[in-house]
């Protein structure tokens, strides 16, 4: 059996594993439930169901552009952020206040806090872009500094342009640190705008649809929509670990 067969086949036994821990903790526990926990099957055919439901792709993509954009917008002002630190100490000292603020203050409160002001439809793009600019922003200034400036004074001396350095020098030699901040930074925007969604509720949103089955105590559909969120999780960072492979070719 080769490395990547025994990868899928221990990735397979494991899925099977949690829901067979499932399936057995849920019949146990709706012995004594009032309201009964959603048995794997149940949740597997309402998620089908769902997915043969024109209305259900619309909110499905509704959500994913809200998240998509605050993650893209995030990306591109944590790598100018995260550069402008590493070359200036002063705006280092001033933004590193803003940094820490953003990573310690939980996603909920940040998420009723800026519901004040902010219109519904943008906060799950505005929460998905809050949550990921300080990771993007670390991982590039960390690289940054770990970078040999005798390498950068070599480049100069050569006459290499201060566009080329960063471009052609810099931006490849920090290349595995914004791998993994855009990687980890997906997933957390995924789960924070979605987070936005329940709490804000945007007309035609997976955390609409959730807040919804959960008033209705629909929980077969609260289970079925969640199960969408972790496959869409799933297949958004291995998307975008195929396009970090793609252009490292």
């Amino acid at each position: 059996m080769s490395e990547k067969l025994k990868k899928i086949s221990l990735k397979v036994a494991a899925i099977v594993f949690w829901i067979a821990v499932w399936q057995i903790g849920a019949y146990v526990a709706n012995k004594n439930l009032m309201i009964k926990i959603p048995l794997p099957l149940e949740t597997i055919k309402t998620f089908f169901q769902n997915c043969t439901d024109y209305s259900f792709w619309k909110t499905v993509i509704t959500s994913l552009g809200h998240i998509i954009f605050g993650f893209v917008l995030a990306v591109l002002v944590g790598i100018i952020g995260g550069m402008l630190a590493s070359q200036s100490k002063v705006f280092d000292s001033f933004s590193s206040p803003m940094i820490h603020l953003v990573r310690s203050v939980p996603v909920a409160a940040f998420i009723i806090v800026a519901w004040l002001w902010i219109p519904t439809k943008i906060l799950p793009s505005f929460i998905s872009f809050l949550m990921v600019m300080p990771i993007i922003w670390s991982h590039t200034e960390a690289g940054l500094k770990s970078i040999d400036e005798k390498l950068i004074e070599a480049s100069q001396i050569y006459g290499i342009s201060k566009k080329d350095i960063i471009l052609r020098v810099k931006l490849p030699l920090i290349y595995p640190q914004l791998r993994t901040g855009c990687i980890t930074g997906l997933g957390i925007a995924w789960k924070a705008g979605v987070a936005a969604e329940v709490i804000s509720g945007p007309t035609g949103s997976l955390g609409a649809l959730l807040s919804s089955a959960k008033s209705s105590i629909d929980y077969t559909q609260v289970f079925a929509v969640t199960l969408m969120i972790v496959v869409l999780s799933v297949l958004l960072e291995n998307i975008l670990k195929l396009l970090w492979k793609e252009q490292k070719r």
